[in-house]
């Protein structure tokens, strides 16, 4: 299975939008039969934290829309007890408990009662809760928690969809060979970039890196050699560009690197830690023609698309391949 937990909120993928249409129908049907005050979904980062997806629309909701800032991981929220136990999760009447004193949903919003139950993915990773909030204590019978397994079952099967979305995804933009974005991934990302460069009026970078003597592995060493040499690269560039840049394997032996950048330094930069990694990497491959005792070289191109940029990924990738080019044969002399 791909891994789905990232840095940023599964909700807010253009892949999820039909689903949370459905979801707040849940959410409202949950909240009228159940007479809350307020229903929710939470959707669960282990590094952002919490946050209200959608809540129910029902008069009595104080809170109708959902602010979209997140509650800190470490926030004494009652959400927190349903992922830490990935179980449910009932407080009847949080009035006077200690454990409470510092919770900002009852402190803030005076909601005494609260009842949450886990949303799974399929292999048991935490998504997020399905939870309702009521302002006076609560009773709710054993009828009405089943009914909330019933709204968690709906809301899950959307996950297990999503799910199987990303696997396909991910195969038809991720390179098997070296893990990286293929050339499609790398360009659909890489328009992306460039529409928030030119709203927020960044500078945008592209470096294109090549193997050299890419025939030379395979002939001396075997084509296995050749696909851990194209590996090689890709794990050095990986380690070496930051966590906003994206990068790609567009061709056989080819890569692209593309970012904000202040100027043609930030892109040096990348390229010489490319250099230093592959200068200590170390080639081993059952079978091989010869003992490898070489790692392998690349050459780079590289430029810079200064704010206003008015030219399209295309020509921004030609010129970075010129100047690769133009590097490969110079390093031929």
């Amino acid at each position: 299975m791909v891994s789905l937990k990232t840095l940023g909120w599964i909700t807010q993928d253009d892949a999820m939008q039909a689903s949370l249409a459905k979801w707040q129908r849940v959410v409202d049907l949950m909240t009228t039969l159940l007479g809350a005050t307020a229903g929710y979904v939470v959707e669960y980062n282990d590094n952002r934290g919490y946050l209200a997806v959608l809540t129910s629309q029902n008069p009595e909701n104080p809170h109708p829309k959902v602010s979209g800032t997140p509650q800190s991981v470490d926030a004494n929220v009652y959400c927190r007890n349903v992922i830490q136990s990935k179980a449910t999760y009932y407080e009847q009447d949080a009035t006077g408990k200690p454990e409470w004193a510092d919770n900002p949903e009852l402190l803030e919003d005076g909601y005494v009662s609260y009842l949450g139950i886990p949303l799974l993915w399929p292999n048991g990773e935490v998504f997020g809760t399905l939870c309702v909030f009521d302002q006076k204590p609560t009773g709710y019978d054993k009828t009405q928690l089943e009914l909330m397994d019933v709204f968690r079952d709906l809301i899950e099967a959307d996950l297990r969809l999503y799910e199987q979305f990303e696997i396909m995804r991910n195969l038809s933009m991720h390179d098997p060979l070296t893990g990286l974005n293929n050339r499609t991934g790398f360009e659909l990302l890489a328009e992306q970039k460039i529409r928030i460069a030119k709203r927020y009026k960044h500078n945008i970078g592209i470096i294109f890196i090549d193997l050299d003597r890419m025939k030379h592995w395979n002939d001396s060493y075997g084509h296995a050699a050749g696909d851990a040499a194209l590996r090689a690269v890709a794990a050095a560039i990986t380690q070496s560009i930051r966590e906003v840049d994206i990068c790609g394997r567009v061709g056989g032996d080819e890569f692209a690197v593309l970012g904000y950048v202040r100027n043609r330094g930030d892109l040096t930069t990348i390229i010489t830690r490319v250099r230093n990694a592959l200068a200590h990497a170390r080639l081993t491959v059952p079978n091989s023609k010869s003992p490898i005792d070489e790692t392998p070289d690349i050459s780079s191109g590289a430029s810079v698309f200064f704010d206003p940029i008015d030219q399209n990924l295309e020509a921004m990738m030609a010129t970075a391949d010129l100047e690769m080019y133009r590097d490969k044969q110079r390093r031929k002399k």
